[in-house]
């Protein structure tokens, strides 16, 4: 007869074999979405913040870019090239200028030109409230373009193709 204890060591021991494959054996499709991810989450701010956390943010954010990072987002009229360091400091002013932001990203689709490149075609939704308190709610759709530097996907363009609207 099999007991309480029995079963939850195996329940246990399942679950952490589970835990153990989506962390070791993540295909680069399922790590490039996690990036992704965590760019939205480092992005989300929520009321005032302390300026040490919105520079913890900037530098986590800068952290996901490799090296010269061209970005092109014509419905902003940006068309430039950025070396990864300057980054933050565009971050941090962007966040700013927002009491609230949102950043989802959907709709992924994969491309893998070259061994470790790869161009991601995504949907980007941005949710976010001025300063003055005036709601913005933008779709894009974007073209990315990563490079895996020492076993971790990093930034190296992004492009806005589209600005959609809902």
């Amino acid at each position: 007869m099999v007991n309480a204890k029995q079963v939850i060591f195996a329940a246990i021991v399942a679950a952490g074999a589970i835990f153990a494959f989506f962390m070791f054996f993540q295909g680069d499709e399922a790590k490039i979405k996690k990036k992704f991810h965590a760019l939205a989450e480092q992005a989300e701010k929520d009321g005032n913040e302390h300026d040490l956390i919105a520079a913890k943010k900037a530098h986590l954010i800068e952290q996901m870019f490799f090296g010269t990072v061209r970005i092109e987002i014509p419905s902003h009229e940006i068309n430039r090239s950025f070396p990864r360091t300057n980054i933050s400091p565009h971050v941090l002013y962007a966040r700013a200028r927002y009491q609230k932001i949102s950043l989802e990203f959907h709709d992924f689709q994969f491309e893998f030109p070259a061994e470790k490149k790869a161009t991601v075609t995504l949907t980007g939704v941005l949710d976010a409230v001025t300063g003055s308190g005036e709601r913005i709610r933008e779709i894009h759709e974007m073209v990315s373009t990563l490079e895996k530097i020492d076993g971790e996907w990093r930034i190296t363009g992004v492009s806005g193709v589209d600005v959609l609207e809902k």
